[in-house]
């Protein structure tokens, strides 16, 4: 770790340790006085219980706290508030005079809800942190999310030393709640850049900015103590509204993109805060009385390391879901099983159990049974090779990878797609894949752990080797995946290296030998003649059909004694209408404005004939986009025609929007739509898959980057984007 990091580390370690020892070192005991012709009262007690058992009642007088006139003590003198103590002096009505002396096993609720939970939360927290970060270094988002962490836990931690006036605790409580969620939605923007969804929301540097209120309410406080309420309630309501605010965010974030990982940090981060927000902030600045105190109201935060455990960032989501189900279903047949064994185990020895122990035995039985069945698991995976996968079905996904990368026509491309496949399958970006010389002491499609890192060799050839590494280690189910997955690649590999050994020797034949290859000819001639049947067959069903009619009505007008001038007019309204048909024909397959007037204007004509013949409302955002590659203005042009030619068709949508965004070296292709939407794996199956395959072909074929987001009932959404290689026209 930096220095940078060791500081963070240090400086909170420092500062829970210090907070922890001020609670330690004195008890609360949260005792409400009223100063009446100079004597303190006793009005109201934090722990009624307490103070009970000590037969300190209401009226009774303080005198002294810890040897010190209780008038003299300064949060009496500010507050009207003994906050803590470790002995007391008061005086019964009747004049007896009793001494008290205050520990902390004597008030269990001050001590598990002030000591003992938030130490027990500091420290998981802190570990958690130290996990995160060791697993992900350098990574921005593991920083922000072990800083969301800490800073929760340490204002936590302060709550202790903030109840009893210490001005540190109170200074990290009030700065550590704002600052906490803050961070939380400072993450959420750079997790939304990493899942390419548009960040809507206001930039979170403005929000730091908010920060810099907290300290100087806090000044302005310490000499006016008028302000010390204002503060206590800006501090309330500021944090109740970034709650508020980062609960929106990913509300309507997911119910935009609907994706799974938004959903668990969701209810990751409304478990815990929501209930903390409503049963004690928001009662506590509309000045009602909280449904729970502080202390249980936090315990709710309890929950945030344990949902955030599975976060685990360098864009790495582990799968709770799989977790979850996998717990269910063992649980169902261990709840079965310990059933029948203590039905049996009760009727054999049934004057000897009583309920209690019938019930112990089948608590017993029931862990065995579940534990049994995780063992019988790492058995099965160590001897029998049974993939146990987190993503899903393991042999379903296997194929599916491999079905994909098999459809790569050279090697850059099969690698980007096991690129793909890795962010997918493992949900990790950790990793490069890179193509050295030197010797590696292992050999190809064996995998390699060592400090940290797994390494895996795809590729041995003479000259060059290709190299994955992964900046973490993985799962034992994850490892066997990509082992049979890299076979696969290797044998790709080796295989584009044939097809294009067998391309250069056919040109090394063509340039040094006129003579001419028949198998090529014929593979293109047998291409170019299928194409022409696919636009005879066209032709012949449509335009050549209509000729036909009209041929026929005008030999039924000829051989009539009269021409009406009506008729003649509609034959002539036909031709022009088939003509029209014949001249979108020539169009669709050579649009002659791209060439003549650009790509922009071919489009807005595009568009503008679109709006004509659709029923749905069509908003569509042409920017001026210029390539080096002359083939990408028509590639911009068929994905456009392709996509609202499925809108047309498919989509039964009212409204439609498009937008076609300029970029460095290439462009970015929107494609929305508010129509029935489908499954995109039973999409793939039907007629309709036709018009998005060909998008995604045309993308793959210029190593562009293509996602679609659909399901029934909730529209599409179609994100494109390809960059031209520059320097193949240096």
């Amino acid at each position: 770790m930096s220095k940078w990091t060791y500081s963070i580390l240090i400086t909170y370690l420092v500062l829970g340790i210090y907070v922890l020892v001020v609670a330690m070192r004195i008890p609360l005991i949260g005792i409400s006085v009223e100063t009446i012709s100079g004597k303190t009262v006793m009005t109201e007690f934090y722990y009624p219980d307490w103070a009970q058992q000590n037969n300190i009642e209401k009226g009774d007088l303080l005198l002294t706290i810890d040897g010190k006139p209780a008038e003299d003590v300064r949060s009496i003198q500010l507050d009207s508030l003994a906050r803590s103590a470790k002995e007391l002096t008061f005086m019964k009505p009747d004049g007896d005079v009793h001494s008290v002396t205050v520990k902390h096993k004597d008030i269990p609720e001050e001590f598990y809800l002030q000591i003992i939970f938030p130490l027990f939360y500091f420290v998981l927290s802190f570990g958690v942190a130290i996990y995160l970060w060791r697993r992900n270094k350098d990574n921005l988002l593991t920083s922000l999310l072990t800083l969301f962490l800490l800073t929760c836990s340490l204002a936590y931690i302060s709550t202790g030393a903030s109840g009893r006036g210490n001005l540190i605790g109170s200074s990290i409580i009030t700065i550590g709640i704002v600052l906490c969620i803050v961070l939380f939605i400072h993450f959420l923007q750079f997790y939304f850049r990493y899942l390419r969804i548009e960040w809507l929301y206001i930039n979170t540097k403005w929000l730091y900015l908010i920060l810099l209120l907290i300290p100087c309410c806090d000044f302005i406080a310490i000499f006016y103590t008028d302000f010390r309420t204002i503060a206590s309630l800006f501090n309330l309501g500021l944090f109740a509204a970034l709650v508020l605010y980062a609960i929106y965010i990913l509300l309507t974030s997911y119910l935009r993109n609907k994706l799974a990982k938004i959903r668990l940090i969701t209810i990751a981060f409304i478990t815990p805060f929501l209930p903390f927000l409503l049963f004690f902030v928001v009662p506590e600045i509309f000045g009602q009385n909280p449904i729970l105190h502080s202390e249980v109201a936090a315990l709710f935060l309890l929950f945030i390391p344990f949902s955030f455990i599975f976060i685990q960032v360098n864009e790495r989501l582990f799968d709770i879901e799989y977790q979850l189900s996998r717990l269910r279903y063992y649980s169902t047949l261990a709840f079965f099983s310990a059933s029948i064994l203590t039905t049996g185990i009760t009727i054999l020895l049934i004057d000897k159990l009583s309920i209690v122990k019938i019930t112990s035995v089948f608590i017993f039985i029931f862990l065995v049974v579940i534990a049994s069945f995780y063992i019988k698991e790492q058995l099965d995976f160590k001897y029998r090779k049974i993939i146990f996968s987190s993503t899903g079905n393991y042999v379903h996904n296997l194929y599916a990878a491999v079905n994909r990368m098999g459809k790569a026509k050279n090697q850059q491309e099969l690698l980007d797609q096991f690129k793909y496949e890795i962010t997918e399958k493992l949900g990790t970006t950790a990793f490069t894949i890179t193509i050295i010389t030197d010797h590696v002491p292992f050999t190809r499609g064996e995998v390699n752990i060592g400090n940290e890192m797994t390494h895996l060799l795809l590729h041995d050839a003479s000259e060059e080797k290709i190299l994955l590494k992964i900046r973490h280690v993985l799962q034992k189910e994850e490892l066997l995946w990509l082992e049979l997955l890299s076979l696969y690649v290797s044998m790709f590999i080796d295989n584009l290296k044939l097809i294009e050994d067998l391309v250069c020797e056919i040109k090394h034949m063509k340039d040094n030998n006129d003579t001419q290859l028949p198998w090529l000819d014929k593979l293109l001639w047998n291409i170019i003649e299928k194409e022409k049947s696919i636009l005879a067959q066209e032709l012949h069903d449509t335009i050549l059909q209509e000729q036909l009619h009209l041929a026929r009505e005008l030999d039924v007008l000829a051989s009539s004694p009269s021409i009406k001038k009506e008729k003649v007019l509609d034959i002539r309204e036909q031709l022009l209408n088939a003509s029209k048909d014949l001249r979108e024909y020539c169009e669709n397959l050579s649009p002659p404005l791209l060439d003549t007037f650009g790509l922009q204007i071919a489009l807005k004509k595009l568009i503008q004939k679109v709006k004509i013949r659709a029923d749905f409302l069509l908003r569509a955002q042409i920017e001026r986009v210029q390539f080096q590659d002359v083939t990408l203005h028509l590639v911009v042009y068929r994905l456009v025609q392709e996509l609202l030619n499925n809108a047309i068709k498919h989509s039964e949508a009212t409204e439609v929007s498009l937008r076609l965004q300029a970029i460095d070296r290439g462009f970015i292709l929107q494609y929305e739509d508010n129509g029935i939407g489908c499954n995109i794996e039973d999409l793939m199956q039907s007629s309709a898959s036709m018009g998005i395959n060909g998008i995604r072909e045309r993308v793959r074929a210029f190593n562009g980057y293509i996602t679609i987001t659909s399901s029934h009932n909730e529209g599409m959404h179609i994100f494109i984007q390809i960059q031209e290689d520059v320097e193949s026209y240096d």
